[in-house]
């Protein structure tokens, strides 16, 4: 067999290969020989043939008599692959691109206990917009746009401390959540600078929980529509970047 066919062969085999795996990653379960090859368009002696040899290498696991499911081993790589994910490090490049889509200043927020942490900033210097690493400036969790969204996904229990702590009333605080939900948006409306206009839009794990908010400030203005999108687009691309997919 020449070089060029041999290639051409494994190239088929990792293909087919790959295609076992999304069928048995999308039906979430146990899965049939006979639905795997229907899936696939594959026949069910070589679905068979890599399957078992998937299943030898722990990707796979034989779930009962001609049925299979993804193997533990696929699990301990994505935890590897996760422990890398490091959020700060994923929204660079996107801060970047809003600043230069806006004009504007984009913050990254994440949660520190009862407190919104801001830990990057987007700066533009002579060489293009930076994104630089904040130390200290925290602001309390619910009487700003990005600790809202950090405290979606709170029990009743620990809205009912964060707001008494606020000086707030738990069912006006609780609405509030509701609406930026259905945004998919949190806005100030109290901002220091009139002029000036503070949205925040959620960043999702690859589990679905909110791990950081994307914040822009920018003039009232100027603030439609937009960029409102774009804001929304931009945290969507950093939540894809760490594994969120809308199922």
């Amino acid at each position: 067999m020449s070089e060029s066919s041999a290639a051409s062969t494994s190239i088929q085999v990792l293909s087919r290969m790959f295609s076992l795996l999304d069928t048995l990653a999308h039906e979430g379960d146990s899965v049939s020989l006979k639905s795997i090859s229907e899936q696939t368009g594959l026949h069910p002696s070589t679905a068979h043939r890599i399957l078992n040899d998937l299943a030898v290498g722990g990707m796979v696991e034989r779930s009962g008599p001609g049925a299979y499911r993804l193997g533990l081993r696929l699990l301990a790589l994505g935890n590897h692959v996760r422990a890398r994910l490091d959020v700060r490090e994923l929204a660079v490049r996107p801060m970047q691109e809003l600043h230069r889509l806006t004009g504007h200043t984009v913050s990254l927020f994440v949660r520190q206990e009862d407190d919104a942490l801001c830990v990057e900033r987007t700066v533009s210097e002579r060489s293009g917009v930076q994104v630089t690493r904040v130390m200290g400036l925290r602001v309390p969790l619910a009487s700003h746009a990005a600790g809202k969204l950090l405290m979606l996904q709170d029990s009743t229990t620990v809205l009912q401390v964060l707001a008494a702590a606020q000086g707030l009333r738990l069912e006006s605080l609780q609405a509030e959540l509701a609406a930026i939900r259905q945004q998919g948006l949190a806005l100030d409306s109290d901002s220091p600078d009139p002029l000036l206009q503070l949205a925040a839009a959620p960043v999702y794990d690859d589990q679905g929980r909110v791990c950081a908010a994307l914040v822009l400030n920018a003039p009232v203005a100027r603030f439609g529509q937009d960029w409102q999108d774009a804001l929304k687009h931009t945290a969507a691309r950093i939540s894809a970047s760490l594994g969120w997919t809308h199922r």
